[in-house]
Order: C-alpha cells, then sequence, then structure tokens
C-alpha cells in the first residue's frame, strides 16, 4: 500500500491502515524514538501511542506526508515523555541538547503559547534555510535527531572539535538572528 492508500484507509477506519503503516514505518518511527529515549521498552510504548493517535486524528487530518506527520507525533511523544520523566532511563544526551539551545531561544511565557510558537519554528527554519548543506544538517541531526556529537562527526569525517565549532557557531549566528526579528534571547 502507498501513503495515500493507507491514508484513505484510516480515513475509512479500516484497522488494516494501522497494519500498513506499522510494516512500512514501524521500525523507522521505532528508531526516532529509540534514539530520544534511549529504551527499546519505552521506544515501542511511545510508537504505539502514536499509532493511537494517529487513529484518533486522520480523520480529520489528512496528512501530505504520512512519514513526516507520523514521526513527528513519534518524536513529540518520544520528548513528552523524557520531559515528564516517565521514561525508564532519561537520556543525559537529550538534556544536553536541550541545556545548549536553551541559550539561544527566548524564554518566558509567550513561548509557550502556541501562536508564538508557531512564529519561532518558522524563523528558526527560515534561519536553517539560509545555512550551507553540511552545517544545516549537522544543526538538524544534533538538534533535531539527538545525535551525538562523535556520531556526527564520524558520520561527516570530521573531528569532533569541528562539529562542536560548527554547533556554536551556528547556535551564535541563530541567536543574533531572532534578537534581529524580535525576539530577546
Amino acid at each position: 500500500m502507498n501513503d495515500n492508500e493507507i491514508i484513505a484507509s484510516l480515513t475509512s477506519r479500516d484497522q488494516s491502515g494501522l497494519s500498513e503503516l506499522q510494516s512500512k514505518y514501524g521500525a523507522k518511527l521505532t528508531g526516532i524514538a529509540r534514539g530520544i529515549l534511549g529504551n527499546g521498552q519505552d521506544a515501542e510504548e511511545c510508537v504505539n501511542d502514536a499509532y493511537l493517535s494517529v487513529w484518533n486524528n486522520i480523520p480529520p487530518d489528512k496528512p501530505l506526508s504520512l512519514f513526516a506527520y507520523v514521526s513527528k507525533i513519534v518524536r513529540n511523544t518520544a520528548l513528552t515523555k523524557l520531559r515528564d520523566g516517565t521514561a525508564k532511563k532519561r537520556r543525559a544526551e537529550i538534556t544536553v541538547c536541550i541545556d545548549e539551545l536553551e541559550d539561544v531561544l527566548p524564554s518566558g511565557d509567550d513561548v509557550s503559547q502556541r501562536i508564538e510558537a508557531e512564529e519561532l519554528s518558522a524563523l528558526i527554519k527560515s534561519f536553517l534555510r539560509s545555512c550551507d548543506g553540511d552545517e544545516r544538517d549537522i544543526f538538524i541531526l544534533r538538534y533535531y535527531g539527538f545525535m551525538r556529537v562523535a556520531d556526527i562527526a564520524k558520520k561527516y569525517g570530521f573531528t569532533q572539535s569541528r562539529v562542536k565549532m560548527s554547533l556554536k557557531r551556528c547556535r551564535d549566528r541563530l541567536s543574533e538572528y531572532l534578537e534581529r526579528n524580535g525576539y530577546k534571547v
């Protein structure tokens, strides 16, 4: 089944759509959750929660990209589980990533509001589009994929120092970019 057929199946409340979703993307989704939570059992639970969310939200949602839609649900579910401390083992690497970005992102109650969060997200996406390929990819792997610096360095054939410096420079430029666009850092 292709993605459109799976979405149509879910829209018509046919449970075979969930089975197809699981067989097509289950391993990738579990990998995303395991990368954040560091625990196979927590990752499986997270993916199952995402399947339930997909079942409950399609319809009315009609995603353009099924994998992007479901992987975002898995990622957010895993981060919520991690933040709430319900994961069996909190990942120090995730905490480090979040701590690194806290110095760059504005704080306060405004950011937690949906509109502000969407505006901030759009600004960050715009900033990342202005970055060169390797720099953008390294930033995304670190702060979206929560990949360790050593693993990023190995993937690109760079030294860890080069990856760390690239991340620092990118964070600094992101901070300046956000300030120029009205966000106090």
